[in-house]
């Protein structure tokens, strides 16, 4: 190892004085977090997140065959990776990229907001695992790139392959075991590596490397364990046996059905042609209904598909009720509030759902009293003496009724019994996100009850 394993008298590859403004969407992203404002993201930001790979400098620099290494953030494991990296073969740029965070608060609220991570505090634990093997701390703001030394295989496939020798030599699991298993894969050659590697992501690598294909423009098939004969297959009509896929849509429906293990498998292409079959559409928002894919068989979710239910709905009900799903959707109650009502009462019909629409009571209060085993009809009376359902249910664990909360009320009295002493948890800022530790009568309905419909505790 050299006394200058980080390059630190190595200037960036594009001058700070050269860099151009940021692009539209980390602009944007940089101007929100700068002035406070709420920006929406993409409900797919998860997916599709904005990052170094927008910045100008850097798609430059793929252009010419380098590729990006992971932000260097606390439990990132290629942290240490450019001090064992033959020089030539690493560059970097000042990092310029905003710290930001996707934050979903619910269907249609996914926001980017500021990092909560401490930088510094990231920055001093990378500091710490280099000196505990002897290196200076990295140097803060770079963002590394990577090319590999070696024509057969691309930067992120090599990644890919140093991970599978880390795992088996048992080199560890955090930034020094990633370290350690690149220097040692960089000191035994290539060839080495080829002899080792091996599952779906190396027997892509190897077939597309006959092909005489070694470079960044199949490194997303290497990840994804296609071999130009898998491609070929996923991308022919259906009627052919293939999976009629365009090249851009092969991504997504291919982490669609890994979305759960992480790992490509190998009957991950026959699966998308038994997805593809059943009717789902190229553009289908796949990536939504991973969770489905693994938990059921494209059989069952063709009885979805034929009785008209589209993606949304069917990921909302997890394909798990078709006849209570089509229920619901005939009484004409929104699919996300029906999953959540049915989930905070499974006994609850759609008839009684509506009564507290018709009651005037508001959407969100509605789910609490549901969950609280309240009425439509008893929502309205609590709710126009200003008491939440998690303070009713207090009042109701206590035998005591709505006239004594009327008349303490009218008195000046609290929401909360008078004298009630308990403990209770909160969830948020509201008065109805506070769940008190009280027992409800025998046979209350709802999810936060004690007891279920037979007196006996839920398990």
């Amino acid at each position: 190892m050299t006394d200058d394993p980080w390059g630190l008298h190595e200037p960036p590859a594009v001058a700070e004085a050269d860099l151009e403004p940021l692009p539209g969407v980390l602009a944007e992203i940089a101007r929100a977090l700068d002035s406070g404002d709420r920006l929406p993201a993409p409900e797919r930001a998860h997916m599709d997140r904005p990052g170094a790979r927008d910045l100008p400098e850097v798609d430059a620099l793929v252009g010419q065959g380098w590729e990006p290494l992971a932000a260097m953030r606390l439990g990132s494991d290629v942290g240490l990776v450019p001090a064992v990296w033959p020089a030539e073969h690493r560059c970097w740029l000042h990092d310029r990229v905003p710290a930001f965070g996707v934050c979903a608060y619910g269907p249609g609220e996914t926001y980017i907001e500021p990092d909560l991570r401490n930088p510094q505090r990231e920055h001093w634990e990378l500091a710490r695992h280099a000196r505990s093997v002897g290196l200076p701390p990295p140097p803060p703001g770079r963002l590394w790139l990577l090319r590999s030394p070696w024509t057969g295989i691309s930067a992120s496939s090599l990644l890919l392959a140093i991970r599978q020798v880390r795992d088996a030599d048992a080199f560890g699991w955090d930034a020094v075991g990633m370290m350690r298993a690149a220097a040692h894969v960089l000191d035994h050659g290539e060839d080495a590596l080829w002899n080792r590697w091996t599952g779906r992501q190396a027997d892509a690598a190897m077939a597309w490397r006959r092909e005489g294909a070694t470079g960044r423009d199949v490194a997303q098939w290497v990840r994804l364990g296609l071999r130009p004969d898998d491609l070929a297959v996923l991308t022919a009509p259906l009627a052919e046996g293939g999976a009629g896929l365009s090249l851009s849509s092969v991504p997504e429906w291919c982490e669609s059905v890994t979305a759960m293990t992480g790992e490509p498998r190998d009957d991950d292409v026959s699966r998308v042609i038994a997805w593809r079959k059943i009717g789902l559409s190229e553009d289908a928002p796949v990536w939504r209904l991973s969770g489905v894919m693994f938990e059921r068989e494209p059989a069952h979710v063709r009885a979805w598909l034929e009785a008209g239910l589209a993606v949304e709905e069917i990921v909302a009900w997890d394909a798990d009720d078709l006849s209570l799903a089509l229920r619901w959707r005939e009484a004409g109650v929104e699919v996300r509030d029906a999953r959540a009502l049915t989930l905070a009462d499974p006994t609850l019909t759609p008839e009684e759902a509506l009564a507290y629409d018709a009651m005037g009571i508001e959407r969100r209060a509605r789910q609490r009293w549901v969950e609280a085993g309240f009425s439509a009809d008893e929502a309205r009376t609590w709710t126009d003496l200003d008491i939440v359902a998690s303070e009713a249910r207090v009042w109701r664990s206590l035998g005591r009724g709505v006239e004594e909360a009327r008349a303490q009320r009218a008195a000046g009295g609290a929401a909360l019994p008078a004298g009630f002493e308990g403990g209770w948890i909160g969830f948020g800022s509201d008065r109805d996100d506070v769940s008190y530790g009280v027992t409800d009568p025998p046979g209350t309905r709802g999810s936060v009850a004690n007891t279920g419909p037979d007196g006996m505790p839920y398990p």
